[in-house]
């Protein structure tokens, strides 16, 4: 096993995949730290109003809003995050390079801290636009033993909540992450399955090393200009989240179906992707390319009560479209980077049904006839 190829997937291709998801957890949690670095910067002004304003204006620019320097709560929740990340994803290596796919969490499991997910991001950038009260709720607090310990309240914060959150991005991997879990689980050795895990996360550190910086610099120079921004850029990445999980339950209320018509109608979709089903000895036989990016074709037809032969098929692949889901006909598959499996089953109802990976990001269509 190449730990270094391991390493340059979690650099390149794991660490663009993995933000989508995870990239927000940390996002809002600096978010959130700003915010109430910001609560309490205008208490602190209140409480100096007869302090004399030139020095008063010359400490706050020194501060507060100075980007040429990095202070502890710039790095401290970006590092914190990251060790969390780390510390859980190794752990769940080492456990199933011991117990295999035992441990493995269950799709339900997966989609439903998906939703967690999506509803904390909907909620902090709830809470940056002020839109109600109850949204403070959603600043994670750290425990009073902590507090103590730590002294200052920002820093706690700064320790507690990015843990914590970075811990938790265990349960809602992207599809690259899956692919190395699959790799932990067939290495069979809990040190390898470790070190797999690892590598991997350690080559997604730098692109997520950089997203949290420059949230937490970028805020601290433009505060007005940044909780818009963000919460703007949260509430699409919720809304993109929560759709991937309704596509995956092939619900009709995504946005996928809701535009269909207008797009078949511009871009003649439904003619030019659909492929065709060869029959022999009585079955259809359905092959689907995964791509990175994609599955081709991801339109196809088949007719009602013929048996099916759904075969799918990856070459040197690492994205999310290796953890396939086709729950209309209970089809789930971890398909290695270059990989073929097979699946056959009957449709009895006529209509369209979706595919899609795990996450939702790449989707297909397969209508029965």
């Amino acid at each position: 096993m190449n730990l270094f190829v391991i390493f340059l997937i979690g650099l390149t291709t794991g660490g663009i995949s993995c933000i989508a998801m995870q990239g927000g957890l940390l996002t809002s949690v600096i978010a959130n730290q700003k915010e109430q670095e910001h609560d309490e910067l205008v208490s602190d002004r209140q409480k100096q109003k007869n302090a004399k304003k030139e020095k008063y204006l010359k400490s706050l620019g020194q501060k507060n809003f100075a980007l040429k320097s990095f202070d502890k709560l710039d790095w401290q929740p970006v590092l914190m995050f990251l060790l969390a990340k780390l510390t859980s994803h190794t752990i769940l290596g080492f456990l199933l390079g011991m117990l295999g796919s035992a441990i493995s969490l269950s799709l339900g499991v997966r989609l439903a801290f998906q939703v967690f997910t999506a509803l904390f991001m909907l909620a902090t950038a709830m809470n940056l636009l002020n839109v109600h009260p109850i949204f403070r709720f959603v600043v994670f607090q750290p425990p009073k033993f902590m507090s103590r310990l730590v002294k200052n309240s920002s820093q706690s914060q700064a320790l507690f909540a990015p843990a914590m959150l970075g811990f938790m991005t265990v349960f809602v991997p992207c599809g690259i992450t899956q692919a190395m879990e699959v790799l932990a689980i067939n290495s069979g050795q809990p040190i390898t399955g470790a070190l797999i895990m690892a590598s991997f996360v350690l080559g997604t550190f730098p692109l997520f090393a950089i997203l949290g910086v420059a949230t937490a610099k970028l805020s601290e120079g433009w505060y007005k200009v940044f909780t818009k921004f963000v919460s703007v850029v949260l509430i699409g990445m919720a809304v993109y989240s929560l759709n991937g999980v309704l596509l995956v339950m092939d619900s009709p209320l995504t946005i996928n179906r809701l535009v269909r018509p207008v797009t078949e109608i511009f871009s003649g979709e439904s003619k030019t992707q659909t492929s065709t089903t060869a029959t022999a000895e009585g079955v259809q036989e359905v092959t689907i390319n995964v791509l990175s990016r994609s599955y081709q074709p991801n339109y196809v037809k088949v007719k009602k009560g013929v048996p099916v032969k759904l075969t799918l098929k990856s070459q040197d692949v690492y994205s999310c479209a290796l953890s396939f889901v086709f729950r209309e006909y209970g089809v789930k598959a971890s398909l290695r980077s270059t990989d073929s499996q097979s699946f056959t089953f009957t449709p009895q109802n006529k209509g369209k049904f979706t595919f899609s990976c795990s996450m939702g990001m790449y989707a297909g269509t397969m209508e029965v006839i």
